[in-house]
């Protein structure tokens, strides 16, 4: 019986709220509600109940619609109701959706705020468009990203579809 509950746990918890709210079903329990499924692929993983943590390790991938979150280990912390309170993806981190994607050695996502905290070398890229800073905090809520910059400041490369030209005006008499 211990094994059934906890995999029901498991099914329930990975059906929860991952990262983003989301479109489509997950059957969980007797009333499916909305969100998009997400597939977590490691080489382990460990769940502790006790302590409300799983622990997903070696060449973690985390797909859930167009986002896409690679990394050594993926921490998801969870409450007693098996809600996500916070994930933490650490060593080698690359979250990718569409076109923009950003690196770093560590990201934190805070489920209850819908902020996400890169840091560790963080790069974020849309394009060859590029932006480095010591701190990287994307705030899903307002859609509102800032960069902070440390002991280097912060370094933004953009590239402009359009060529930018100066034309002198000319003076009508």
């Amino acid at each position: 019986m211990k094994i059934n509950s906890y995999f029901l746990i498991l099914i329930v918890f990975l059906c929860s709220v991952f990262l983003f709210q989301g479109k489509g079903y997950c059957v969980a329990g007797p009333n499916p509600r909305p969100q998009t499924q997400t597939n977590i692929t490691s080489d382990s993983l460990v769940v502790n109940n006790k302590k409300n943590i799983a622990v997903f390790t070696g060449h973690v991938i985390a797909i859930k619609g167009r986002l896409k979150i690679l990394s050594s280990v993926l921490n998801v912390i969870y409450t007693k109701k098996n809600k996500i309170k916070m994930l933490i993806a650490t060593g080698n981190v690359h979250i990718i959706k569409g076109k923009d994607n950003i690196t770093g050695g560590r990201a934190v996502y805070y489920n209850k705020k819908r902020i996400a905290v890169i840091t560790e070398n963080p790069i974020a890229y849309e394009g060859k468009n590029k932006i480095v800073g010591k701190k990287i905090m994307i705030n899903f809520k307002t859609g509102i990203s800032t960069v902070i910059g440390g002991k280097k400041r912060v370094n933004a490369v953009v590239y402009s579809n359009k060529s930018l030209t100066v034309q002198k005006q000319r003076n009508k008499k």
